[in-house]
């Protein structure tokens, strides 16, 4: 009896601790933090993704603008308005676009937008999330970081669905024409 308690209390512990999972981290040797004076073009394609969703996202998708074919846009620049405001410009078929988002500094170094962030929680009845987090830094190498990280899930009763997730893509600088 004391042997199948101890293997259904492992198994158990290990299920728990297998569902876990560390952060996506980049080591802060290989990390450069944006400050109100960032400012970089980048191409809009990612050469390098790690985390959920593998894929090959645009920028332009990482921050839902998709009202343009984003896969006829090169590059995208991006630069700060004040320390609040950050600015993405970018050429849909010979017309410049500038769209504007609010977020902050964060005391680890990077600057962090919520694009979506929307919680309706009673507890244990109902619970719905619409979350989508993006978080900016670059690398020594001068290449863009996009973390993002997404919630979009509910329940009712003891009945839920939805997705969560979290990803790094990394961009490419551009030369400033």
């Amino acid at each position: 009896m004391k042997q199948l308690l101890r293997t259904i209390i492992f198994i158990t512990t290990f299920l728990l601790l297998y569902s876990c999972r560390t952060g996506l981290n980049v080591r802060k040797s290989q990390l450069k933090y944006v400050d109100k004076n960032f400012s970089v073009r980048v191409a809009n394609n990612s050469f390098k993704v790690r985390g959920d969703r593998y894929g090959n996202p645009t920028l332009l998708t990482l921050f839902e603008i998709n009202s343009v074919n984003t896969d006829n846009v090169d590059s995208v620049s991006i630069k700060f308005i004040d320390s609040l405001k950050l600015q993405i410009t970018y050429n849909d078929s010979g017309t410049i676009i500038n769209k504007i988002f609010n977020g902050e500094f964060n005391k680890k170094g990077y600057y962090e937008i919520y694009i979506r962030n929307e919680s309706k929680v009673i507890p244990i009845i109902y619970a719905k999330h619409n979350i989508n987090r993006i978080r900016i830094g670059t690398t020594i190498q001068d290449d863009l970081i996009i973390d993002n990280e997404w919630n979009e899930s509910g329940h009712i009763l003891i009945f839920g669905a939805g997705d969560r997730g979290r990803r790094q893509s990394y961009f490419k600088t551009r030369k400033t024409k």
